[in-house]
């Protein structure tokens, strides 16, 4: 991952150990998963035995893993910060103030 945002600039590591909440929002994704997939397998047929629907699951989980990952990660921060794409902008022109002064 990388340490700056391409685009603004913003640190993503904003102190050790900021990512450990995204645990959280990536459980519930997992979980929404979970339900989608059982929801999914109970309506395509309910001929399913209970080891079907975890082996489904965790297919699921498994495969969806890096999305939820980065997703988790994404909304996490966004709850922190606010995303400014001009500030790659605006900290050129306070700069430039500054050496001007």
């Amino acid at each position: 991952m990388p340490e700056r945002c391409e685009k603004c600039n913003q640190l993503y590591q904003l102190e050790p150990s900021f990512f450990y909440g995204a645990m959280y929002v990536n459980y519930g994704f997992t979980v929404a998963i979970a339900v989608a997939v059982f929801v999914a397998m109970t309506v395509l047929g309910s001929n399913w035995e209970l080891h079907h629907y975890l082996i489904g699951i965790i297919i699921a989980i498994f495969l969806l893993a890096p999305l939820t990952f980065k997703l988790g990660r994404t909304v996490w921060i966004n709850m922190f910060i606010k995303y400014n794409p001009n500030a790659l902008d605006e900290e050129e022109k306070a700069q430039a103030l500054k050496r001007g002064q």
